[in-house]
Formats: C-alpha cells, sequence, structure tokens
C-alpha cells in the first residue's frame, strides 16, 4: 500500500455488496467506511447473464455512493467459494512457472473435462510438504474469465482501479496473516456460507491445505467440522485454537463449536488494529457484526 491512499475492498455475493475503505496515512492505517446493500433480487452466477449481474452490481455501488461517495481510487475484490475451482496437485520443481499452469491446466481438464480450461485463470500456492503431503505441491483456484470481466467492466466504469480479485475465505484469512488483527503465522480457519464449509490451513502465512465442503443446512456444520479435526488428529496434526468467517457465524455457534471439539474457536474482528473514524463507532456495522466484513477488509489491506 502507497501512504496517503485510500483503498475499497468489496465482497461481492450472490445477495449484497459490501465495501470496507481503509486510508494509509503516515504508517497508520484508518477505517474510514464500511457499509452495504442488498440485492433486489438473488444472483445466480452461473445462469444470469452479465448484463443482469453487471446492472445489479451498479445500482448497489450507486445506493452506496448515494449514501457516502467512495473515496478510493484503488479497488479490490472478494468472491464466494462457489465461483472458484479448487484442487491440489504435486509439482514438478523444475518447471517455470508458465509450464506449471499448463500442466495444471492439463489435469484439470482431466478432473473436470466438461469445462473449457481456456475460460478460466488459474492461481496456486506452493507447498511444501511438511504436513499434508511427501511431496512438494500446489494449492489451485480457479476463477472463470467470465467473472473477471464483470469486475473489470465495473472499475472501469466507475474509475476505479482494479488492484485485486481474491477468494473470500484467502481474503478473511489475510487478517491473520498480516498485522491487521492478531498476528498468527500458523493458523485454521473455517468460512461457512450458505452453501459451502471451507476449511483452510496457512503454514508460515502460507496456504497449506484448502477443501470445500457442500452443505444444504448449516446444521450439517458442527459434525463436518468434528469430522475434519478428527482427521487432522489421526494424521497427528493437532491444532487448539480456530477461527470462523462467513456470514453464517455467531458467538454461539463459536461455542457449540468449542464444546462440540475442546478446541477454541474465535470470530475475528477485523478493525480490532485500525484507527477508526469517529463516525463510525456507533455503527452497527462496527459494534455488532463487524465479523461480517472480514472478507472486505481483508483484502482491501492486501499487500
Amino acid at each position: 500500500m502507497n501512504y496517503h491512499n485510500s483503498y475499497a475492498g468489496f465482497t461481492f455475493t450472490n445477495v449484497k455488496f459490501q465495501v470496507t475503505e481503509i486510508t494509509a496515512s503516515h504508517a497508520q492505517y484508518n477505517l474510514s467506511r464500511i457499509d452495504e446493500v442488498y440485492f433486489n433480487e438473488e444472483i445466480d452466477f452461473i445462469k444470469d447473464k452479465e448484463t443482469k449481474v453487471i446492472s445489479l452490481l451498479q445500482a448497489a455501488f450507486d445506493e452506496l455512493s448515494i449514501k457516502n461517495s467512495i473515496t478510493s481510487n484503488s479497488a479490490s475484490f472478494s468472491l464466494p467459494q462457489e465461483l472458484f475451482i479448487t484442487a491440489r496437485f504435486s509439482i514438478e520443481e523444475s518447471l517455470l512457472d508458465s509450464d506449471l499452469i499448463e500442466e495444471f491446466r492439463w489435469q484439470l481438464s482431466i478432473l473436470y473435462p466438461y469445462l473449457n480450461w481456456s475460460d478460466y485463470v488459474i492461481k496456486y500456492h506452493e507447498v511444501d510438504g511438511k504436513l499434508f503431503t511427501s511431496c512438494a505441491s500446489a494449492l489451485i483456484f480457479a476463477l472463470n474469465r467470465k467473472h473477471i470481466k464483470i469486475i473489470s467492466d465495473f472499475c472501469k466504469k466507475n474509475n476505479l482501479n482494479l488492484k485485486h480479485i481474491d477468494h473470500c475465505h484467502l481474503a478473511s484469512n489475510n487478517l491473520l496473516t498480516q498485522n491487521f488483527s492478531r498476528r498468527v503465522s500458523n493458523n485454521l480457519s473455517f468460512h461457512i456460507s450458505q452453501k459451502i464449509l471451507s476449511i483452510l490451513v496457512s503454514m508460515d502465512d502460507i496456504p497449506n491445505y484448502y477443501e470445500d465442503i457442500p452443505i444444504t443446512n448449516i446444521h450439517e456444520v458442527r459434525n463436518l467440522i468434528k469430522q475434519k479435526l478428527n482427521e487432522f488428529e489421526q494424521n497427528q496434526i493437532n491444532f487448539t485454537e480456530a477461527f470462523l468467517f462467513g456470514d453464517s457465524i455467531s458467538n454461539q455457534i463459536a461455542k457449540v463449536l468449542a464444546e462440540a471439539t475442546g478446541i477454541d474457536f474465535s470470530l475475528v474482528n477485523p478493525f480490532s488494529q485500525l484507527k477508526v473514524d469517529t463516525n463510525l463507532m456507533t455503527t452497527k456495522y462496527y459494534t455488532e457484526t463487524n465479523n461480517f466484513f472480514s472478507s472486505s477488509a481483508g483484502v482491501a489491506v492486501r499487500l
């Protein structure tokens, strides 16, 4: 981040549009804006035409701007888990980055032969294999270019410089691996949405394990998390605490999970290490539902 600049982080889901604006000045990060708008109708990212998605996105942005102008000229977006295809593959360390991407594209085409992989942008995180594999591997996150185009066109229309497009769980976890919440370089976190429970383990600030588990009911989450922790324990991978992200979390859920698993579960206040404008201190977004802004804040502070 460049000092004396303002950065907006947006969370874009099928039901709402959130913004967190952070201003950097003299080595101090200031929270200057938190807000959200719900769409008039739910978005179906698979079936809805791009024109409809952009129209709903623009209407939400206009509503936010009418209430209080967006001052940032740089914008980053977090998108929901279901828009990404994830995988884990072993890697040949002698390959160049471009060759690795093509190798991953080929392996993904075997797993998902019905998809046109030229339509996808692939990013990966190298994993050293200390815990979850016996060899070097990579965590793959693939996103269809049509979603990137929607965000890019939106930013151009609104004179915003697009900085990052990130996975919502990775964006939220960014708060733990940087100095915007309590510093945790090795961590276990869960992101709970209406459709997906995702599990992320980061070691030395690098994603080391990731998994998506589809869910149909929030009541499934407790047993799924308990099963996953038991699986980790059987492989001698133990944790004493875990973090919760997403819109389907609460202090009560954290308490129930702690009682079921024997480890501490914490919600993350993404604003705990930020200086806050006085006009925000009494808003419900800051005092009551701050943890719901983890992904927008996490992508805003991504360096």
